[in-house]
């Protein structure tokens, strides 16, 4: 019986585990999705040197148009990889062509990979217990900014956790932290609801999993005037009632 694979790469070839390594020496086809998130040495070109095999460059779109073709190849008695940065179940995209392959009664797999979700909890070191739910910044649309940030944040203040906040990722953008204050700062000037300010601290993951990786805190109105350096960036708006022991660790990353 052919299976497709959904595997998780980590964040960058240091954290690749060998049971991911191994299924994808196996496997027949191997698609690489780099839309679900960047990495700063995990692409087609150095997956496909690892591997020793072709690798097949994947963006949403193209992804959900080829789930004809990938079922095609089940069909076919292939095995298939999708190979995704981080964890593999993050997309919807791969729930749904799980659940299709299933139906189809084909086998279906998947290897969990470090996710930059947990990385930036553990590297900020605030009380994993703390953390309410993740919200994505995205791009404006015809000049329209998306609130949903925003009021995600003001949910959870209010209920005293820190925000996981993920940064939109295009084929031609990849939004860097600045950027990203800078939205949410305009949201408040715009709804006045006391959500944010300039002078509440924000904890900002740059390049997290490469060997050039930083994890510092900093007032809102500093990460405006800062460099971030080459992206993937993340950012923690952490609670304003923080534990003694999470104030001491955020003045270790300040």
């Amino acid at each position: 019986m052919s299976a497709i694979h959904f595997i998780g790469l980590g964040l960058s070839k240091r954290f690749l585990t060998n049971a991911a390594l191994q299924t994808l020496r196996n496997c027949d086809v191997i698609y690489f999705d780099f839309y679900t998130s960047l990495s700063c040495d995990l692409s087609p070109e150095s997956l496909a040197e690892i591997t020793g095999k072709k690798v097949v460059s994947a963006t949403r779109d193209l992804l959900e148009r080829r789930e004809r073709e990938i079922l095609l190849h089940l069909e076919n008695g292939k095995d298939v990889c999708i190979a995704t940065v981080g964890d593999p179940m993050i997309a919807t995209t791969h729930v749904s062509l799980f659940t299709e392959a299933v139906r189809r009664g084909h086998e279906a797999k998947v290897i969990p990979g470090l996710s930059v979700h947990c990385y930036a909890i553990s590297r900020s070191m605030l009380s994993s217990y703390k953390f309410g739910k993740s919200v994505t910044i995205t791009f404006p649309v015809s000049g329209k900014l998306d609130f949903t940030p925003y009021n995600v944040i003001k949910q959870n203040r209010d209920r005293g956790l820190h925000t996981i906040v993920y940064l939109d990722l295009k084929e031609d953008m990849v939004m860097t932290a600045q950027l990203a204050i800078s939205y949410l700062l305009k949201m408040e000037d715009e709804l006045k609801e006391r959500v944010i300010s300039e002078d509440d601290l924000v904890v900002i993951g740059e390049r997290l999993g490469c060997q050039d990786e930083r994890m510092r805190a900093l007032r809102m109105s500093e990460a405006l005037a800062t460099d971030f350096g080459k992206p993937p960036h993340i950012i923690i708006i952490p609670a304003r009632n923080l534990y003694d022991m999470e104030v001491e660790a955020l003045k270790c990353l300040s």
